[in-house]
């Protein structure tokens, strides 16, 4: 792992903000790993929100619901910020606004009950990958140690940094569906060392001993890059390793981020889907950068349109997520996802350097958080010599962007990791 320079001021200490009206809403049928959802509305049709608008298809799909009250203008190829093009409802908002109460009798669910309202409500992990969550919720195998992703490691985002800040109650409510589900032995929050402000509350929630948890303790753990990592996590948490090809079930660990917890909340108490999520907003183009709670399919054009979000200078870069693992924009025409963490609009923070011939350092293989040798994929992908990536491990590589970081040659290692991962054929 690596220590990176962070970029989390001013957006870190504003409280966020909310743009909750949006005129149009653009919402792709892939927001989640698994096959796209099947659409089940048709054009012209009215639809209130909340309401489904496609069916999960298959076990590792998840459902989409309409984020507002609206009419359904165009179902066709849209832009998407992960796979650059994809089929997408849009919808026409009203400004008629939805009340949602406490659902009675939480307590009487049960376990199989408590499964269909997370899935019927379209929730996915909200810390990037969006995996259904109906289904880490269910684990073939007996999960010992449910660990909360508190890191938050992108050296921008700073939206789980507010959402622990101001609405930590619903975090560990969240937590305690979790475990009243899966029945850990223990529980462990993780944080990095440079989130006092949460210390101190998760200290406070977890003494006051106000939840129906097994043994829960707090882990501060030192701000490094990908700290946040499924694999490193566990590994920093419990020094529990599994290889590649297993999951964390294999080493009897489960990890949600706190993002989910607030989502599984809201589905389980409010009967809300996954509608609505906070996003950082950030870098040195912004007026002023925020953390915003906006509806799922919102358009970053809208809220340029808006004045929620203002220029102070145009952006030589725009990226869906953070600078070591996010995606290049080439206009603002995309829509918000449900695993859309943060948003960047950079321009002197840009920097742009030739590359050049590798050095042969290794010091891409001493920060690789997963073990891999990045330099060989870059001389077999260049050379196209595809065919052995594979039996190098190559699947391994959770594209995190510590090899190109480190490189003193500038070489675009995870580029050309991505393109081996294309090419190269399944064992």
């Amino acid at each position: 792992m690596i220590r990176i320079e962070e970029f989390k001021q001013p957006q870190h200490n504003f409280r966020s903000v909310k743009f909750l009206n949006p005129k149009k809403l653009i919402l792709p049928l892939s927001q989640h790993t698994g096959r796209p959802s099947s659409i089940c509305v048709k054009m012209k049709d009215e639809v209130e929100e909340g309401q489904l608008l496609a069916k999960d298809e298959g076990f590792i799909s998840a459902q989409l619901h309409s984020p507002a009250k609206g009419k359904i203008l165009n179902i066709a190829s849209f832009n998407h910020p992960v796979l650059k093009k994809g089929n997408a409802i849009v919808i026409q908002c009203s400004s008629e606004k939805k009340n949602y109460s406490l659902r009675k009798h939480v307590d009487s669910l049960e376990n199989d009950e408590i499964i269909d309202i997370v899935k019927n409500n379209g929730i996915v992990g909200m810390g990037g990958a969006a995996f259904p969550t109906h289904v880490k919720l269910t684990p073939s195998k007996k999960i010992d140690t449910l660990i909360i992703n508190g890191c938050e490691c992108e050296p921008f985002l700073s939206t789980d940094h507010r959402l622990m800040v101001e609405n930590l109650k619903e975090i560990f409510i969240g937590i305690e569906i979790i475990a009243k589900l899966i029945k850990p032995e223990q529980i462990i929050f993780a944080l990095e060392e440079n989130k006092s402000e949460e210390k101190k509350l998760i200290n406070f929630y977890i003494n006051t001993k106000k939840f129906n948890l097994p043994k829960i303790n707090l882990m501060v753990l030192k701000t490094a890059y990908p700290q946040g990592g499924e694999k490193q996590l566990i590994y920093s948490t419990t020094k529990r390793k599994f290889p590649g090809g297993q999951l964390p079930l294999d080493a009897g660990c489960l990890v949600h981020n706190v993002a989910t917890c607030f989502a599984i909340y809201e589905a389980v108490y409010l009967n809300k889907p996954l509608i609505e999520r906070l996003v950082s907003f950030c870098g040195d183009s912004l007026v002023k950068p925020k953390n915003i709670w906006v509806k799922i399919g919102t358009t970053l054009q809208e809220l340029f349109d808006q004045k929620i979000l203002e220029f102070k200078n145009e952006p030589k870069k725009i990226i869906s997520g953070g600078p070591m693992m996010g995606i290049t924009l080439n206009n603002l025409e995309y829509p918000i996802l449900k695993g859309s963490g943060g948003f960047l609009f950079l321009r002197d923070q840009v920097t742009k350097a030739e590359e050049s011939a590798c050095i042969k350092c290794a010091k891409c293989i001493d920060v690789c958080p997963m073990n891999l040798l990045p330099q060989e994929y870059v001389k077999r992908v260049k050379h196209e010599e595809y065919n052995n990536l594979s039996e190098l491990n190559l699947q391994d590589c959770i594209e995190c962007g510590c090899c190109a970081y480190i490189c003193p040659a500038q070489i675009p290692i995870v580029h050309y990791i991505k393109e081996g991962k294309i090419y190269a054929p399944e064992n």
